[in-house]
């Protein structure tokens, strides 16, 4: 399967004490592929990351670089109701700020490169190929997808699961998916786009190197409603919760 180690010292993770782990297993892999390519997802950067955790406790948005301003509301980008303000207002969090540190601080990589640097996994064409993708960053989740190439989930956290075809799929923190592809004679994308949308990280599948498909532009950043918050309070779907039975609770 597929794993990953990390220190459990400090803030080293965030200096790079990781890397990947994989175990092959005993018998026959019920996943056939030609090729494999693993796939290091991670944040960098070059603020010592006891300076980023003193920021974040000194001001919880310190990262921030998208908030909400007057002209999303002039432009109609503001989809908050006043009551949804006051209510974000009172609760001091701000309905941009889905990832603690952004781009703002962070250059986001794959297998420890920039996106400026290219890495690039080559296959055959008409190979099937197995990415193993894991998330090593340490604040960042990551909507991973390969424009225009299809993806079939087959492990998840170093366990096999039933095969799911995606386009695309979120990968969280020290999570691991692995999927099949089956690339045609061209180059690829793979991008990494942060939950913020404030960064991506960006390699190449191609068959041969030096090859590079288009980079996609960042998509909308998102804006939290009350609705996202999860606050309904509903437990209607606690099924066997029944506590009657436990002596001296009447």
């Amino acid at each position: 399967g597929t794993y990953w180690y990390h220190s459990h010292s400090g803030l080293q993770e965030q200096v790079g004490h990781y890397g990947p782990l994989i175990l092959d297993p005993a018998g026959t892999d019920p996943v056939q592929y030609d090729r494999e390519h693993v796939l290091v997802l991670s944040d960098w950067s070059f603020l010592h990351p006891h300076m980023i955790f003193t920021r974040l406790k000194q001001e919880g948005g310190f990262f921030n670089r998208q908030k909400l301003t007057l002209m999303d509301k002039v432009k109609g980008g503001n989809p908050l109701t006043p009551e949804d303000r006051e209510m974000f207002a009172r609760m001091r969090m701000d309905p941009t700020d889905t990832s603690d540190v952004t781009a703002a601080a962070y250059t986001f990589l794959i297998n420890g490169h920039s996106p400026a640097e290219n890495w690039t996994g080559l296959f055959r064409n008409g190979e099937r190929v197995r990415l193993r993708i894991i998330n090593s960053a340490t604040q960042t989740t990551f909507n991973f997808r390969i424009p225009g190439l299809r993806m079939t989930v087959v492990q998840a956290d170093g366990i096999n699961v039933r095969p799911v075809d995606v386009d695309e799929f979120q990968i969280g923190n020290a999570e691991t998916y692995d999927v099949i592809i089956t690339p045609a004679d061209r180059a690829y994308t793979i991008v990494a786009e942060t939950i913020d949308r404030s960064g991506q990280s960006i390699a190449t599948l191609a068959p041969r190197t030096g090859m590079r498909a288009a980079i996609p532009a960042l998509r909308e950043r998102p804006v939290l409603t009350m609705a996202n918050m999860g606050m309904g309070g509903d437990h209607s779907g606690m099924v066997g919760m029944d506590h009657s039975g436990m002596a001296g609770m009447d």
